[in-house]
């Protein structure tokens, strides 16, 4: 392996192997071409392959690092480039299978672990939030992570939308990115997580309001009921942030509720019915407290609940 100046008509005789896959354009290639075109240099190691007896030199690893590098107009740039000899064509192919083949598949919190160090938006949610965590969630103990950092960001991004849902285009580290330019919404998220934390706490029975469903729903509710400041005709009630918390509250002392939601997941099915139990038990605690003509939000997507196949009610 050497570290070497290339130069784009070097790149440009590498010939692709029958093995490669097809060259793609995407927001990360068009990323990486203005970062080659500042730095001067390649990222990483670039793999180059040779068969025995024979000039040809194939790209074994890295084609779409040289593409990023001639779309940048720079003539040459520094680059470490490992050259391996090949007795034939499937060796060359068996080392690009390695080289791209991971160990250990990486999770979206292993991703987000690594983004901490730039981004200040989950800076603050972990150290305002201590039991949000990147390693397997473990229930019971102070020390332990009720939540993962991909599922309160998702479950976040899900209750800023008029149908909360799984929007699986759109990566955490992506919603961490938007986050880091919007103080107001880490410091609302990380009021409701604190609500949260007081109400379920940490320990294992109450583990499963921690999971997307709940978590999503009970955030677009704080986002409706309590954020949220409506102006003209009054549509729902209007909640503080003591009285939102006495409500989760009355999630986790519901122990038919909690058993209702083992197996269920924030999807079109569980929504609906999903959120007829929160508005149930939201709607007993307001009134046991003297609120009177508790009005809860309507939404389209909470129609269904209660519903049979036929669309009637069941």
């Amino acid at each position: 392996m050497q570290t070497l100046i290339l130069s784009v008509d070097q790149v440009q005789t590498w010939r692709k192997p029958p093995f490669q896959r097809p060259l793609r354009s995407n927001p990360k290639t068009e990323k990486l071409t203005e970062e080659i075109k500042h730095e001067q240099c390649l990222p990483g190691v670039i793999t180059l392959g040779k068969l025995a007896g024979e000039e040809d030199i194939y790209t074994v690893d890295g084609q779409h690092r040289a593409h990023c590098f001639i779309a940048s107009g720079l003539p040459e740039v520094i680059a470490d480039i490992r050259l391996i000899t090949f007795d034939s064509m499937a060796d060359m192919a068996d080392e690009f299978e390695l080289l791209n083949e991971a160990l250990v598949r990486m999770r979206p919190d292993d991703v987000l672990r690594a983004k901490e160090m730039s981004s200040s938006a989950m800076k603050r949610i972990r150290s305002e939030c201590d039991y949000v965590g990147y390693d397997s969630i473990r229930y019971g103990g102070n020390s332990s992570s009720m939540v993962g950092m991909s599922v309160l960001l998702k479950a976040w991004m899900a209750s800023g939308m008029e149908t909360p849902a799984n929007y699986s285009s759109r990566t955490a580290a992506r919603i961490a990115d938007e986050l880091d330019g919007d103080e107001q919404s880490v410091a609302q998220l990380c009021r409701f997580m604190k609500h949260a934390e007081e109400a379920w706490g940490r320990d294992p029975e109450y583990y499963r309001l921690w999971g997307s469903l709940n978590l999503a729903l009970a955030m677009w509710l704080y986002r409706n009921l309590v954020i949220e400041k409506q102006s003209g005709l009054r549509r729902h009630i209007q909640l503080t942030e003591a009285q939102f918390r006495q409500c989760l509250m009355s999630l986790s002392a519901d122990a038919k509720y909690c058993d209702w939601l083992v197996g269920r997941q924030l999807r079109e099915r569980d929504r609906a019915p999903c959120y007829a139990h929160i508005r149930r038990i939201f709607v007993k605690r307001l009134e046991d407290s003297g609120v009177a003509r508790v009005l809860m939000p309507q939404p389209a997507w909470a129609s269904s609940a209660g519903r049979g196949p036929s669309g009637k009610r069941s």
